[in-house]
């Protein structure tokens, strides 16, 4: 998404080393991106925002510049720690495995992080018809910033290792399967996150089936062979 300035950067660096600051700082993304999820930027106080993690406001413009530089750091911690759950995810030898893995901790970590995903979920808002297909000089659309990241990366090399075990097809190009299942995690944590479905049970028992329809249909004719060989760990 958007990438902190240079001096910023820096900044965190410095601060990555400082335990202290350190969970100062993820306390103030947690207290906002709160804030942000119950009524968007607005929402957002400063004052209001130090008070709830008791520190100063001055703290608060130390770590992130003001108001902007913390909405842009907010947007950047979500991606950042689904970055780091699916970094976690053991790069079973199985190709298919990894990606049905990696679908698994998308899922759980929507749940589990549910006002950092409704960050994620705002950067795929529609946009102005006059920009969704074109490209301004310097300007980035927030969505065409997400294929750039770790997170997309883990999911992306995946496929590409399905598609060199000949689980997939080579005929379809990788960010293209990619896209889809991305595509397909995305709305339905996003319902499921709505409330849309009945219970707990009823929504994991459609992202199972859901997703693992979307496997099946890039499947070569060894890729089925193989997810029936290993059903029970997909």
């Amino acid at each position: 998404m958007t990438t902190p300035r240079p001096a910023q950067a820096a900044h965190n660096d410095h601060e990555s080393t400082n335990p202290r600051r350190n969970a100062q700082r993820a306390a103030l993304l947690d207290a906002a991106s709160r804030m942000l999820m119950r009524g968007g930027p607005d929402a957002i106080s400063i004052r209001k925002l130090a008070a709830e993690v008791g520190t100063s406001t001055m703290a608060v413009y130390t770590a992130f510049g003001g108001k902007e530089g913390l909405i842009s750091a907010l947007y950047e911690e979500a991606f950042d720690r689904l970055g780091t759950t699916q970094r976690a995810v053991p790069r079973d030898p199985d190709p298919l495995v990894w990606l049905a893995s990696l679908g698994r901790a998308y899922h759980d970590f929507a749940l589990n992080n549910p006002s950092y995903y409704a960050l994620m979920i705002s950067v795929t808002m529609p946009v102005s018809e006059a920009t969704r297909h074109t490209q301004v000089s310097g300007v980035e659309l927030p969505a065409r910033g997400i294929s750039g990241h770790p997170s997309y990366q883990y999911l992306l090399d995946a496929v590409k290792a399905c598609i060199d075990e000949g689980y997939f097809s080579k005929e379809i190009e990788p960010v293209m399967i990619a896209d889809a299942f991305w595509a397909v995690a995305h709305g339905l944590c996003s319902l499921e996150l709505a409330g849309f479905h009945a219970s707990a049970e009823e929504a994991d028992r459609r992202f199972v089936t859901t997703t693992r329809a979307v496997m099946t249909g890039f499947l070569t004719d060894e890729g089925r062979a193989r997810m029936n060989s290993t059903a029970r760990k997909t």
